[in-house]
């Protein structure tokens, strides 16, 4: 068990869970908090505003006491009290008076001049000055010895004093017992459902995790695959070389014509060394992220490119046509432009026959420019369009690495394109062959505004 756990904290996407399951838990903690703490303030809300209202009718509070002090039976003469209210403030109260509103009278010391009203013993609580004008909250002993809780707001009556009564403070209270216990029913219910939210945040957690080690982890495959392939191009020429040098040191006396063969080999390895190392150095600038640099591009410009490319073909016996529709300057980077289109053309220039057939088209169209390079040569199989543009893949592994190279054009080719926020992609050619189809976001400018930032 112990060998598994620490097996689980060992993964890579356990930092990562830990990270959102304690974000989750401080969330549904605040969230759980916020709201109970909301719900308590407003709890009492009406009950007070309800308490302030009936502490303005002083002859009502009046009342209600006395109403109380006759249904409790209590000593004292009914007529006396009537003769206390005048018959103007008989009237509805001002604020709403329920079974659950309580009214205790006080005297000038503060001291209580209700006894009760049956149910409850108000000689068990004191009041003093520090809750005038304040609601409070109170705790009152019934006549079954259980404690109920009251909330309660003191007032000065100002009623004049007529000689006959000592009346100077009223306490209004209203029973909440039934809201708190309401209250803690929902924070129950409350606390619940957080509790279930957090448990599936638990396991969203892990999912969240796992998503995002997922890349990571991709990235690092495919450093580890990078290296391992780029090791193993490196280790062909070198072992070639050692091959070809030991054969040389074992024949000092030879002359160069004898060794022709051998030193031919090996300057043929050399080259691929450089010309692999050179690629290598060209994706890892790459992955460090492109930044094109903007310059106006004649429409010459492809149509130069495009002379290159056709005494290249001529010298391999194979025909190039080139199609420039290009007849406005863009605005483009011109150096990676022209490797793009380079790494395009060698690709088609490699899997074409000899007296095979290569077209490449550029054209504007919607602000984008349009590159389409068309071969007859063998094509590419469905399986292999989707991995045809990954690092060292070549669609025909038999090649050697004169001809079909290390498979890392078309990789850099891509992250150019995608540099440029284009898109690139592979099509059948019928009969036979290929089509790759490019597609640049560039910006063009009028003729007019050009020749006038010439000459400023």
């Amino acid at each position: 068990m112990l060998t598994r756990i620490k097996k689980t904290v060992g993964e890579d996407d356990f930092s990562y869970f830990i990270r959102y399951f304690g974000l989750f838990t401080l969330i549904f903690s605040a969230m759980t908090l916020i709201i109970i703490q909301v719900m308590r303030s407003s709890l009492y809300t009406t009950v007070d505003e309800n308490l302030k209202t009936l502490s303005q009718d002083p002859y009502s509070l009046v009342a209600i006491a006395y109403r109380d002090q006759r249904q409790s039976n209590t000593k004292g003469d009914d007529n006396d009290h009537e003769m206390m209210i005048p018959d103007h403030d008989k009237s509805e109260p001002k604020g709403d008076v329920t079974s659950n509103t309580t009214v205790v009278l006080l005297n000038k010391k503060y001291e209580n001049l209700t006894t009760g009203n049956g149910f409850l013993n108000f000689k068990t609580v004191t009041f003093g000055r520090k809750l005038l004008n304040k609601v409070s909250q109170l705790q009152i002993t019934n006549s079954y010895g259980k404690k109920e809780s009251y909330r309660a707001y003191m007032t000065d009556l100002g009623l004049s004093d007529d000689g006959d009564s000592d009346v100077k403070y009223a306490v209004v209270m209203t029973n909440i017992s039934q809201l708190e216990q309401t209250s803690e029913e929902h924070e129950s219910q409350i606390a619940l459902v957080m509790i279930c939210f957090w448990g599936i945040s638990l396991f969203a957690s892990l999912f969240l995790a796992r998503l995002s080690v997922k890349p990571l982890l991709e990235s690092m495959q495919k450093q580890k695959a990078f290296v391992e392939n780029a090791s193993h191009e490196l280790r062909t020429p070198l072992a070639v070389l050692q091959n070809r040098l030991e054969t040389l040191f074992r024949k000092p006396e030879a002359t160069i014509m004898e060794s022709s063969e051998s030193i031919a080999s090996s300057l043929d390895e050399v080259r691929n060394m450089k010309l692999l190392t050179t690629n290598l150095l060209n994706i890892a600038r790459r992955d460090d992220g492109l930044k094109p640099e903007i310059e106006e591009i004649e429409p010459s410009f492809f149509d130069q490119t495009f002379s290159n490319f056709e005494i290249i073909a001529e010298e391999n016996g194979k025909f190039f046509q080139g199609d420039n529709q290009v007849d406005k300057v863009i605005c483009s980077d011109k150096t990676l432009l022209k490797q793009l289109m380079t790494i395009l053309y060698d690709n088609a220039l490699k899997y074409t026959d000899e007296d095979g057939e290569i077209q490449f088209e550029v054209q504007l169209k919607d602000k984008n420019l349009l590159l389409r390079v068309l071969d007859n040569g063998p094509g590419v199989r469905d399986e292999d369009k989707k991995r045809i543009f990954d690092r060292f893949y070549r669609v025909d592994k038999a090649r050697t690495r004169q001809k079909g190279g290390f498979g890392l054009g078309l990789s850099l080719a891509k992250q150019i394109v995608e540099a440029f926020k284009g898109t690139i992609q592979v099509k059948d050619n019928k009969p036979k062959g290929s089509i790759f189809e490019v597609k640049l976001s560039i910006k063009t400018e009028s003729r007019k505004k050009i020749v006038h930032n010439l000459k400023k």
